[in-house]
């Protein structure tokens, strides 16, 4: 297995969110890059 930290800090004091996901060996970048992709936007409510 092999563990990948996940963090995103916003910049204010004590917003920052962590977690750490364990994925298969062999998983490619890319599919990890996706998960964390949605896994931050679940965190922000971003627009403009």
């Amino acid at each position: 297995m092999r563990k990948v930290k996940f963090y995103l800090g916003t910049g204010f004091a004590s917003a920052v969110h962590e977690e750490v996901m364990e994925f298969e060996d062999g998983t490619p970048d890319e599919e990890i890059s996706e998960i964390f992709h949605d896994w931050y936007e679940g965190y922000l409510d971003a627009s403009w």
